[in-house]
């Protein structure tokens, strides 16, 4: 069977992070969900089932590349894993594998946007809304994400704008092309810390 090269690295990067499940009795470590986690969304396999169901059915891969001593864990140990995860720990370690595998060089054109993840919404119909998003630095060349932010939306001082422009500052000296929403490109908009 063919093994992914990037795949160590990949799980050596998410082997940092804070596993949120108790101690005793874990079957399967969190870099193997993660791993699983990941294929099974580039595959379209999404949410907690669905990654299940597509780990299952591929489930001699995975016990293979993984070297699984229990085969893949059900559904519930998904949702477990990525309802309790620290996300700012999990998008740095996001940020620092694909600082490594997303070559970029000057000149580069980097497009830069923002989703809101629809079930975060809530108070929809008042000022008081409130939802997860995320913002996303995307290399037009290699056709790869080369970094994210999180951000929950609480108050006119959070958002996209300040998001998108974190990003680009950490990227200032590698003299790159940025291409962004109209919403980014407001003369004066800046987040008071």
């Amino acid at each position: 069977m063919h093994q992914i090269n990037f795949g160590m690295t990949f799980t050596d990067c998410f082997s940092t992070l804070t596993d949120p499940r108790r101690k005793q009795g874990l079957r399967v470590d969190l870099e193997q969900i993660l791993f699983m986690t990941v294929i099974s969304y580039l595959a379209g396999y999404v949410g907690y089932r669905g990654v299940s169901r597509f780990s299952k059915e591929n489930s001699d891969y995975f016990t293979e590349i993984l070297a699984l001593r229990h085969g893949v864990p059900s559904h519930v140990t998904f949702r477990e894993v990525l309802m309790n995860i620290d996300k700012k720990e999990l998008i740095a370690a996001f940020n620092q594998w694909s600082q490594q595998y997303v070559p970029l060089q000057k000149n580069d054109w980097l497009s830069t946007d923002g989703k809101t993840l629809g079930a975060t919404v809530t108070n929809t119909q008042n000022k008081h809304q409130d939802f997860e998003a995320v913002v996303s630095l995307f290399c037009a060349k290699s056709g790869l994400i080369c970094a994210v932010e999180h951000y929950r939306k609480k108050s006119k001082n959070t958002g996209e704008a300040p998001l998108a422009r974190h990003l680009m500052t950490q990227l200032k000296d590698m003299e790159l092309i940025f291409t962004m929403d109209a919403l980014n490109t407001q003369k004066k908009r800046c987040v008071k810390s």
